[in-house]
């Protein structure tokens, strides 16, 4: 079997680079109205820029079953940092890294999907957890497409502020 994985640093309230283990890096971003209710309930906005500075590719690309991962990843991201957010949690940072083993087969789709989801300012940890859940297994459309038999299980870490 063979592992895949991708990385995804929050660099904005709904922005994230993500980068897989070839160096390749791609920002993935909500709309600007998720980007504003998120904002509006930071305790402190001035930890992300107005504006992102843009990427310069520093790879060949992205593989497709790794942007998979980016999606999943990033889908996930996007609604855990609105649930924490309408929680009034005090995320400083969020990285999320995506670990996927494929069947040896051709296909060789995804068998086992592991999200981790590392948070770093003071959140309650059993906010993140219960919100990590709810981010992957109730409102990610990503998470929500793959079949049943993926099995997808998230995992949180907390680091202080």
């Amino acid at each position: 079997m063979s592992t895949v994985r991708v990385t995804l640093e929050r660099v904005g309230p709904c922005a994230y680079d993500a980068t897989d283990a070839l160096g390749n890096t791609m920002r993935l971003a909500g709309s600007a109205e998720l980007d504003q209710q998120i904002r509006e309930r930071l305790p402190d906005a001035s930890v992300f820029p107005e504006t992102l500075p843009l990427l310069e590719n520093s790879g060949p690309g992205f593989r497709p079953m790794a942007l998979l991962l980016i999606s999943l990843a990033g889908c996930s991201a996007l609604d855990l940092g609105l649930i924490l957010a309408r929680q009034r949690q005090d995320v400083r940072g969020l990285t999320i890294v995506a670990d996927g083993t494929r069947a040896d087969a051709t296909p060789a789709p995804y068998t086992h999907i592991i999200l981790t989801f590392t948070v770093r300012g003071p959140v309650d940890p059993v906010a993140l957890s219960r919100a990590a859940e709810l981010a992957v297994r109730k409102y990610c459309s990503v998470a929500d497409t793959l079949k049943p038999e993926i099995t997808v299980v998230t995992r949180v870490a907390e680091l202080g502020g």
